[in-house]
């Protein structure tokens, strides 16, 4: 097939040749310029040609200005700077960011559409007043001709219905104060920006429409436009496609070769159609260069199940096509494009492209965002956010200084001195870590420690940036392997020294974290260009970059959904109902797009090979691109093979793990039955229902499953101090009596009374994390000072929470439990077990009286354990859905507490859950959906199931095996040995 770009130039060439040099083809992009100048160069056969001008739009509007687009950056400035003038309030720039970027695309779109800002960002206590006409004349003449249909106009409490004018929130007050100014702020913004003779995108087309209509034909530079491979078109660019046309000096050519787009109703046709009746060409491309109704190319869909898996298997099939003959390897060869529109796949793809290929032209550039140097900025980064300052010292965490220090990057410049912060950290339990500290350590990492004193201070916050990218860079000026490194830290070094001028230029504060934020923004963005011929060889593309091109081969990758086409977010204050009746973009406008995008592609091929991830996730999705499912079942001309790729996976067997119970075994088991023997505890009668193997590593080999340290932050940590520290303040109340009555006023003192709390917080964190001695009062720092803030919050709500349960009485806290426990006449076993708290709470009789009641057996949980239960199957059942192993072990307390005393009334096992107890406060567990407060209600089973399953334990001939359920292996710290994953 004969390419679009290449029918253009060569109907000109016919016709016009000679009065080529007068005209000025005009393009949606650079690229298809370039290769329409190409296209131009081949078909005039080495004979004298006077080339016409080749422009993009943008190219085009600009030359009728005397505007220069100002930087995004600026921008936000600017309007900042205007907004703090006239907004009537006092807001730092922090805060209003998010606005900003918001109403910058409105502004801008409100000049792409020609819209009239007064009428649009209309006071809203007058918003009764805004009449049907939104519209000038001209506008709603343009757009019914466009749209070919009459623009409703609904009311105006339509638009603005999700407000309550007569009780607005907050939140709606803000909005309305923030409208209602946007009028005033636009004119003052767009006023500034054009007195320093710059402008947006937006401004520069209203502009440029503006000075058309003044223009006189003879002063035009060029005696015709011809507009190639337009598609949505603004209402500028319509605007500026008339003017041209009704003077006589426009063509216009648009490409609409799919079949698809010819079956009513598919987005893809939605603008084109209505630019093809709009704006005619002088020359029919569609007589000289027919194409078949039902004429679609040689499809091949393939779901492969990984992202790089599908780099890979593109560049099998490049490989194919070479021996095929399909595709040529010369460079002179344009026949074949890479389609890539996830652009985290550059990478991947580029080291798949066979080594015959002679030539590769990269168009997208590579994202700096997935740069191995944007990784090492974006830790550093959040190290010194996260940094805190303490006896005037920057400290930082463990976590964030090891993320930094083993990063690839830097360790292969500084290997000595991360090397030494590494040591230090495996010596000492560090968990913040002073800035001294760590130069001393590693002095040549000091540029990466060294403080900023004022992080309000734009000069010293660029100051701190500069010194770390300028070090960077010049350690890695000699390293020819990671040379690339250094394009990008230029690319920093650029971004940077913008930023910093252009909030010194309006005077903008910024602090330290809004700095980056703006600087990774300003990054995220950018790419790094690869240098090359752009008309030589395979072409590896993004989907912007294929407007009006075509190529006889196509691989596209990543054609999913949210990928293909991307889920699109528009953050706008108009809502769609008014930018749909100003004529403005909507979006429903991305669908139309990506559509229009992906049949133009495909029209002209003769063969596409199209992947997609077929795999399921969190974070993918197997979901086919809605356009190949349109192909599939709305296209039945289209002829698509479909297949499944899969890898041949053959992992060498798992062994099951199977401890038979020899003599010596059984030996040692009956040492839980035997008087004086080895105790049974209830977590040990969890671990074997879990898993038989886990019990017999812990509790009959002895091996130790002690992890690392847990820091300030871990769930057992937390509760193990917590728990602690309400232990001693109860027991500090009972003294030696053998319980007290706890009042809400004695609970109302010690919540009174913070120095208490505090000093027995200091004292417990001391002594159970910090492995000072008993009753150390040395003052906590860092994360421990934070931690006991935060204990000392949660204590203070937990006794006023129980401060509505009081009176009760408080009988023991770490209650140990020795002895031993019948199940059977012919089996008793060993038990050792310690009760978190043991209380009893009372009563009211009949005549008002309190009497003690209930006692308590609780445990403190930091966990999310479930407190209801329908059966004993939900606590002895090793596959049950989220076993209720507490509840189990609450049981075992109350069978040995009321055994120890011989105490036959009733006793309620309780969970304290530590997670939910601010918003849930103190519930009893729940016995097929009523409350459970006695265990006497189920004992008889639940005996029964212990006696069954402790013999099973002890008794039986059964080997110690593996967790039927995997998910019991998730934390287990011997799923090494067994190999579960």
């Amino acid at each position: 097939m004969v390419p679009f770009l290449k029918q253009v130039a060569q109907v000109y060439l016919d016709n016009e040749r000679e009065a080529m040099m007068d005209y000025c083809f005009v393009f949606p992009n650079k690229r298809s310029g370039t290769f329409f100048r190409y296209y131009l160069q081949l078909l005039s056969k080495g004979k004298p040609l006077g080339m016409p001008e080749i422009a993009t739009i943008g190219d085009l509007t600009a030359r009728l200005t005397s505007l220069v687009e100002a930087p995004r950056l600026e921008q936000l400035f600017v309007l900042y700077d205007r907004y703090r003038l006239i907004g009537g309030e006092s807001i730092d720039f922090d805060r209003f960011l998010f606005w900003g970027e918001m109403i910058l695309g409105d502004f801008n779109d409100v000049d792409l559409y020609l819209v009239d800002p007064d009428k649009l960002f209309v006071n809203l206590k007058r918003y009764r007043e805004v009449s049907a006409n939104y519209l000038t004349d001209e506008q709603r003449e343009i757009l019914q001709r466009y749209w070919g249909e009459q623009f409703a106009n609904p009311s105006p409490d339509h638009f603005w219905e999700h407000l309550h004018y007569d009780t607005p929130t907050e939140l709606e007050q803000k909005f309305l104060k923030l409208w209602e100014v946007l009028a005033r702020l636009y004119h003052d913004f767009t006023g500034t920006l054009r007195r320093n003779g710059m402008g947006t995108q937006g401004m520069i087309a209203r502009e440029a429409v503006t000075r058309l209509r003044t223009c006189a034909t003879a002063e035009l530079t060029h005696r015709r436009y011809i507009f190639v491979g337009f598609n949505v078109l603004t209402l500028s660019e319509l605007s500026l496609f008339e003017n041209l046309d009704v003077r006589g000096v426009a063509d216009f050519y648009w490409d609409n070769a799919s079949p698809a787009m010819h079956v009513k109703g598919n987005a893809a046709s939605r603008f084109i159609d209505r630019n093809i009746s709009r704006f005619h060409s002088r020359y029919d491309l569609a007589a000289l260069y027919p194409m078949a109704d039902d004429r679609f190319p040689e499809i091949h869909l393939m779901g492969i199940p990984s992202s790089t898996g599908q780099a890979k298997i593109a560049g099998t099939q490049l490989r194919e096509w070479i021996k095929e003959g399909i595709t040529s390897t010369s460079a002179e060869s344009l026949d074949t494009a890479v389609v890539l529109p996830d652009d985290s796949m550059l990478i991947p793809m580029i080291h798949s492209v066979p080594e015959s290929m002679a030539q590769l032209n990269v168009t997208m550039g590579l994202p700096m965002r997935t740069t191995s140097f944007a990784s090492l900025i974006g830790l550093l980064v959040s190290m010194h956010l996260r940094a805190t300052e303490m006896r005037s010292e920057w400290c930082y965490f463990y976590d964030d200084v090891r993320n930094v220090i083993t990063h690839p990057l830097l360790t292969a410049i500084y290997p000595a001195e991360c090397k030494a912060l590494t040591r230090m950290f495996m010596t000492r339990r560090i968990y913040m870590l002073q800035a001294s500290e760590a130069i001393e350590a590693a002095p040549g990492l000091s540029f990466i420690f060294a403080p900023v004193s004022n992080p309000d201070s734009l000069e010293e916050v660029y100051g701190y940036f500069h010194t770390l990218l300028v070090t960077l860079r010049d350690a890695l000026a000699g390293d020819e392997v990671r040379r690339v490194e250094t394009f990008f830290i230029n690319a920093y070094l650029d971004a940077l020294d913008e930023l910093r001028d252009a909030a010194s230029k309006w005077s903008i504060e910024l602090s330290d974290s809004t700095f980056i934020q703006l600087l990774q923004k300003a990054i995220s963005g950018a790419s790094v260009s690869f240098t090359g011929e752009p008309l030589r060889g395979l072409q590896i593309m993004g989907v912007l970059e294929t407007r009006a091109l075509d190529f006889n081969n196509l691989i596209i990758l990543s054609m999913n959904e949210r990928i293909f086409p991307r889920k699109h977010y528009t953050r706008s204050f108009i809502p769609d109902s008014l930018r749909q009746s100003y004529g403005m973009a909507t979006t429903d406008f991305q669908e139309s797009i990506y559509a229009y995008y992906f049949y133009r592609l495909i029209s002209r091929a003769e063969r596409v090979t199209i992947y997609y991830d077929s795999r399921n996730g969190p974070t993918y999705t197997s979901e086919m691109s809605r356009y190949i499912t349109q192909l599939l079942y709305l296209h039945p001309e289209c002829h698509i093979t479909h297949t499944l790729g899969s890898y041949e996976i053959n992992p060498s067997e798992t062994p099951v793990i199977s401890i038979p119970r020899t003599p010596e075994i059984k030996e040692r088991l009956l040492t839980y039955c035997t008087p004086g023997g080895k105790p049974l505890s209830a977590s040990s009668i969890n671990d074997y229902i879990n898993c038989p193997l886990q019990f017999y590593l812990k509790n009959l080999c002895g091996l130790n499953t002690d992890d690392e340290a847990p820091d300030y932050m871990d769930s057992a940590t937390y509760g193990s101090i917590v728990h602690t520290v309400a232990q001693r303040v109860y027991l500090d109340l009972r003294g030696n009596a053998p319980s007290v009555k706890i009042t809400a006023e004695m609970l109302d003192n010690i919540i009174n009374s913070p120095t208490l709390l505090d000093r027995l917080i200091t004292a417990t964190v001391n002594e159970l994390f910090n492995r000072r001695p008993k009753d150390d009062l040395t003052s906590l720092t860092g994360e421990a000072k934070v931690m006991g803030n935060i204990i000392k919050y949660f204590l203070t709500r937990m006794f006023e929470i129980e401060k509505k349960h009081a009176p009760f009485d408080f009988i023991d806290a770490e209650h140990l439990i020795t002895g031993t426990m019948r199940l059977a006449p012919d089996l008793t076993i060993n038990i050792k077990q310690y009760l978190d708290r043991v209380d009893r709470v009372f009563t009211t009789n009949h005549y008002g009286d309190l009497t003690k009641g209930t006692i308590r057996i609780i445990d403190y949980k930091t966990g999310v354990d479930n407190i209801e239960f329908k059966s004993l199957d939900d606590l002895f059942e090793p596959t049950a859905r989220n076993r209720r192993k507490a509840i189990l072990q609450l049981m075992f307390y109350s069978r040995a507490y009321a055994e120890k005393f011989r105490y036959d009334g009733p006793v309620q096992p309780f969970i304290y859950r530590m997670r939910t107890i601010y918003s849930d406060g103190l519930n009893p567990l729940k016995y097929c959906g009523k409350p459970f407060e006695d265990y006497h209600e189920i004992i008889d089973g639940y005996m029964e199931r212990l006696e069954a399953l402790v013999r099973e334990m002890l008794l039986s001939d059964r080997p110690f095996t593996q967790a039927e359920k995997e998910e019991s292996c998730t934390f287990c710290l011997f799923k090494t040995l067994c190999r579960r994953r």
